[in-house]
């Protein structure tokens, strides 16, 4: 419940601002992390925060980064990287404290969350159809990324999240398509979700990736965690008919991944092959 409400917050907050401004493409992000020492005296805390929000601007087809980190006397520390623009995010948090047990009994602990999203505007057109013609479009997300072990404890405050959403809506129809990814329960690879539209409508392609690391000082199963997702998680858009617009308002095309990392490289040129082939059966049949 707790994880399904944060998935929720999260969407929201990518969508909030394209609702009230009525723009029509956006990247986002924020980064927060957390250091404290509550015992032994002198309290110490120590907290790092940073942002980025491109309206409407150039800015948010060039990759923005953000990198924060906060730190306490005792070595206990949290850090966040986010990069993110339209169509692509990336998201890393670690964070480390040491055990409260042997002497001095340290008590406090470090925290580190980054989370971005984007929204951009696709008219459904082209192809030589005419206006009204039912058409849909998949939006295919790939996400690659690790988390390290153990991802829970209970009672230890140490956790490592991973979560992101792909979402469609026709602003024409008020039709939406969404999906959330959680690392819990999903693993890396290709996930898509699919919306009957037709040429004429306008489509809203949004996109949101967070990573969180804690860990306290009574963790007693690890001093370390790590959520990296740094590597990839990129958004394409796959019509029904070759030869309709796949290009936001923003100018990017979502046809087109940037050039991936090499890990990620032949899981991209596999993953794209396969949606050809699947499209192509589909259409024999």
């Amino acid at each position: 419940m707790k994880m399904s409400l944060l998935h929720a917050s999260l969407l929201a907050g990518a969508l909030s601002s394209v609702s009230a401004w009525g723009q029509t493409y956006q990247s986002t992000a924020d980064v927060n992390t957390i250091a404290s020492t509550f015992a032994p005296a002198p309290r110490e805390d120590q907290q790092h925060v940073d942002n980025f929000n491109h309206l409407n601007k150039p800015a948010a087809l060039a990759p923005s980064h953000l990198d924060q980190t906060s730190q306490v006397n005792n070595g206990g520390f949290a850090r966040a990287i986010f990069e993110g623009s339209v169509g692509h995010l990336k998201a890393f948090a670690e964070a480390s404290y040491p055990s409260g047990v042997p002497e001095p009994h340290y008590y406090g602990y470090a925290w580190a969350a980054a989370h971005g999203s984007f929204a951009d505007t696709v008219a459904v057109g082209g192809a030589g159809l005419a206006l009204g013609t039912p058409v849909s479009y998949a939006l295919k997300f790939y996400i690659e990324g690790t988390r390290s072990t153990p991802v829970f404890e209970l009672g230890g405050s140490l956790q490592v999240d991973a979560l992101a959403e792909l979402r469609l809506r026709d602003l024409s129809s008020g039709v939406d398509r969404w999906l959330s990814w959680d690392a819990r329960n999903q693993g890396n690879g290709w996930y898509s979700v699919t919306i009957d539209t037709e040429v004429g409508h306008s489509l809203m392609v949004t996109g949101m990736l967070y990573a969180g690391a804690s860990v306290s000082s009574s963790t007693t199963l690890a001093r370390y965690a790590v959520a990296d997702y740094g590597h990839s998680a990129s958004y394409f858009l796959a019509p029904s008919v070759a030869g309709l617009n796949v290009t936001g308002a923003s100018g990017h095309d979502f046809s087109v991944s940037a050039v991936p990392e090499p890990a990620s490289a032949a899981l991209l040129l596999v993953g794209l092959a396969l949606i050809g082939l699947r499209g192509l059966r589909q259409r024999r049949c």
